[in-house]
């Protein structure tokens, strides 16, 4: 049984997941790209807005925010800005598994493609057709290609510097070399990015329809909320029925105005939803730590996340000994490229600190006269710092304190890391000042945090604890607390663990593709093709739950529904193990023309597989 031994390996035990229709088999040994991602034709985001608000939109349009997600146009990775100037984006390797990846144009010209070789096989190529671009710009941008049906963080990414553009390898392939398309993009992802997600449900990184959903950046509904609610209630023919629906921000409390920039600027090591099946940033208007449980760094150091900035800020005396907010010094509608806004930023600690007050000691060194002299407060007291999670890349640390001298340069590739605390020595964020809620130590809220962070056996410590009601209610903690159960041989708890999770939330497809294998695994095999049949049904698109039931089905001698189960997992996400697997089982049957195909397929997948 070497081949089912092999697709247990592959057997995923899934922690998140989208819908659609399978297609058929590919007939030629070739992987074809997706269909063009056009530019997006309707009218959007912050457009809807201009016919009142005209001034404030074309400010908007020129911040970073508003670019945060968007078609790739060739000036976004061309470093002279023409459409047919490629040559600034040279080869990037990762120079440990000999994959080198580059941006190329697709043959017809109309999209960009990341491209994939290999040094130890020359004909070896692969081609990723780059769907969207992630982030402004003007610091770094990523890019998502296509493979199969599924959406994937590119290994290397455009990198702004002084020097103008260039390809780096993105983090996560600087961190783990070889790891190809390994990251998937899912709503999580992109809900810092855009307040417009593709419709999702399971797996959650498969491909959006680009016929229903085209990417955009953040528009004002991010911050306003209700944006189409409010131009209807405006447009209303009669007099408007209730009050605006559109949030005014002057009407909610400081920390529920903190709480709209701290959804994508409070980084934290793990965050943890705390309202089922949510997806993406919550509403504005409410407090974020009501409806996130976000662990940071326990004692924080030197070392800045990206976009770590309401933490730093929080442990700033100017924070802590004021109401102050992100917007006290951020005008959220103008871009900080623009001089004059950068100046007023620059300039805005002189509201608090006139002229009258002694820096340092010194009363002839007041911001003022520093301002005069060429000089600001945050050179000196919000300096420009490296961050630990992207290379070469610096930011101000929001941490406003009188001593930087432990401000650290831009992180090397080599050194970068996601987590504050790689250790796992977390607590959870809190606003300074606020009653702790009820749920602070809830061991299962601390439980799904450690698995998330990776730190197994942290998690596995908790999973005889009993859960606090929040987590408890929550049908990811079981599933979480199943898999771990799985991981360490509790297999008989693992399936009750997964059946609540179920109970709480029928469709829940990831513990259903696992709750099916586990069955099929106790010996339960018709219960197991039972919840599998269900969760394709729901999910037609779940690979995982076609790779479980062929693996039950190969356990059973059903070798023919094995191989029909594996061909369409394998058009959901090609790889080169499950056309190994299948060639093998086409060959033990007798069918050397299918098995001569899967090899080939598995040769164009990987480089250095024999095709013979």
């Amino acid at each position: 049984m070497t081949i089912l031994r092999s697709l247990m390996a592959m057997a995923a035990t899934l922690l998140a997941g989208c819908s659609g229709d399978s297609a058929p088999l590919p007939e030629e040994a070739e992987v074809a790209l997706a269909p063009h991602w056009t530019a997006p034709s309707q009218r959007a985001g912050a457009e809807q807005c201009a016919d009142c608000h005209e001034p404030i939109v074309e400010s908007w349009s020129a911040t970073g925010m508003a670019r945060t997600l968007g078609v790739v146009r060739p000036e976004v990775v061309s470093q002279t800005g023409q459409a047919d100037e490629l040559r600034g984006l040279g080869l990037v390797s990762d120079g440990e598994q000999g994959y080198r990846y580059h941006f190329a144009k697709s043959p017809d010209g109309k999209a960009f493609v990341l491209g994939e070789t290999h040094a130890g096989d020359p004909g070896f190529a692969m081609g990723y057709e780059v769907l969207f671009g992630i982030g402004s710009g003007e610091l770094d941008r990523s890019l998502a290609v296509a493979h199969g049906s599924k959406t994937w963080f590119a290994p290397i990414e455009v990198l702004a510097t002084e020097e103008g553009r260039k390809t780096v390898l993105a983090p996560h392939a600087a961190m783990s070399h070889g790891g190809r398309l390994s990251f998937p993009i899912t709503n999580e992802c992109l809900g810092c990015h855009t307040d417009a997600l593709p419709p999702r449900a399971f797996p959650l990184n498969l491909t959006p329809n680009s016929q229903t959903w085209q990417p955009r950046g953040i528009s004002c509904a991010a911050c306003h909320g209700q944006g189409q609610a409010h131009v209807t209630w405006n447009e209303s023919d009669s007099s408007p029925d209730g009050p605006d629906p559109m949030q005014s921000i002057n009407d909610l409390t400081r920390y529920q105005q903190l709480s709209i920039c701290a959804a994508c600027h409070l980084q934290g090591d793990a965050r943890i939803v705390l309202s089922g099946r949510e997806l993406g940033p919550p509403q504005p208007g409410g407090d974020l730590l009501e409806q996130r449980a976000v662990f940071v760094a326990a004692q924080p150091g030197p070392e800045v996340g990206f976009v770590s900035q309401v933490e730093r800020l929080s442990m700033s005396a100017c924070f802590l000994q004021s109401e102050m907010t992100c917007s006290s010094c951020h005008d959220p509608h103008r871009s900080m490229q623009e001089p004059r806004e950068r100046q007023l930023v620059r300039s805005a600690c002189t509201k608090c600190h006139g002229s009258q007050d002694v820096h340092l000691g010194r009363a002839d060194l007041t911001p003022a006269k520093l301002q005069e002299s060429g000089g600001d407060c945050v050179t000196c007291h919000m300096p420009k710092v490296g961050v630990f999670d992207v290379a070469e890349v610096q930011i101000h640390d929001h941490f406003i304190r009188k001593d930087t001298s432990d401000a650290l340069p831009p992180t090397p590739p080599h050194s970068l890391r996601f987590p504050e605390s790689a250790a796992g020595d977390w607590k959870r964020f809190q606003w300074p000042g606020v009653t702790a809620p009820d749920h602070l130590d809830d061991p299962g809220l601390w439980l799904m945090a450690y698995a998330a962070g990776g730190h197994l056996q942290r998690a596995a410590d908790l999973l005889d604890t009993a859960p606090g009601p929040t987590s408890h209610a929550l049908p990811m903690y079981h599933h979480v607390r199943g898999s771990l159960l799985t991981q360490f041989n509790r297999k008989t708890d693992a399936v009750n663990s997964y059946r609540q999770a179920l109970k709480l939330d029928p469709q829940l497809g990831p513990s259903a593709v696992n709750l099916g294998l586990l069955l099929g695994e106790l010996g339960e095999t018709d219960e197991g093709l039972e919840v599998l049949n269900r969760a394709i049904e729901q999910h037609p698109q779940a690979d995982g739950a076609w790779r479980n039931r062929a693996l039950i089905k190969l356990g059973l001698g059903n070798w023919e529904g094995a191989i029909d189960d594996l061909g369409h997992a394998f058009q959901i996400e090609p790889s080169s193990e499950l056309a190994l697997a299948l060639a093998k089982l086409h060959g033990d049957q007798g069918q050397p023309q299918q098995q001569a195909r899967w090899l080939a397929l598995a040769a164009q997948l990987s480089p250095q597989i024999d095709p013979q």
